[in-house]
Parts: C-alpha cells; sequence; structure tokens
C-alpha cells in the first residue's frame, strides 16, 4: 500500500510519502519543504527538525502508526558539526523513549538543514 498525504503535499518527483509491505511503513526523505508555500520551513536545525517530525507524524497516521512505533530513523544533515547538538535535542523532545536505532550522517542537502527518513511498524487491523 503506497502512503501519499496531502498534509505533506504532492510529490515533486516520482516517488511515494511512504510504503507498506508486510506490517513495516518505509518512508521517502522528509525535509522541511513547506508544501503549501514551497518554501523551506524554519531557519534553525531546531524548526527545521520540528517540522520534519510534524510531516512525519502525518504520514505515520496515515499508515495507522505513530513516532512510538518507529524501529529505525536516517538522519541527514547538511553541516554535521553544526547542527547535531541542536538536532539530537529537538529529537530527544519529540520521539518517545525507548529510541529507535538511528544514523545520523553528513549529506549535502541545498537549502535544507535536515532530511530524514524512517521504517516503522504498521499496527495490525
Amino acid at each position: 500500500m503506497n502512503i501519499t498525504t496531502i498534509s505533506v503535499g504532492e510529490s515533486v518527483a516520482a516517488y511515494s510519502h511512504g510504503k507498506v509491505v508486510n506490517g513495516l511503513l518505509f518512508t521517502s526523505g522528509i525535509t522541511s519543504h513547506d508544501p503549501v508555500t514551497g518554501e523551506v520551513r524554519g531557519q534553525s536545525i531546531e524548526e527545521q527538525t520540528s517540522y520534519c517530525f510534524e510531516l512525519l507524524e502525518a504520514i505515520l497516521a496515515k499508515s495507522g502508526s505513530s513516532l512510538a512505533d518507529l524501529l529505525q530513523v536516517q538522519v541527514f544533515l547538511n553541516d554535521v558539526n553544526a547542527d547535531f547538538a541542536g538536532f539530537d535535542a529537538t529529537y530527544k523532545s519529540i520521539v518517545p523513549a525507548p529510541f529507535p536505532p538511528r544514523a545520523t550522517v553528513g549529506a549535502s542537502l541545498p537549502g535544507y538543514r535536515i532530511e530524514m527518513l524512517v521504517t516503522a511498524a504498521v499496527k495490525e487491523a
């Protein structure tokens, strides 16, 4: 089952926001792209991280999941040295413990400070 939600906006390329396979949700990369204005939402890493989680929660809800169902988180930061501490503090304030496994790496993200994708369990209906 492909997941697309208006809360995240239309896909700007050939991808779905997420896909559910065998009880698992796999998401595409999520940035702080505002689907209404088309602009980057937030200047600081804390603001962009919070907005990414807002969009992620919409995708999770559409699949019947929540942040408590996260199995793995992959995070890409445009500037790991400058943004890791702010990202990690915001992450800890949003994601419920026990925290899922996570990888955080540097990447070239023109215009964005963060992109993330997750794998989550989908609750049985």
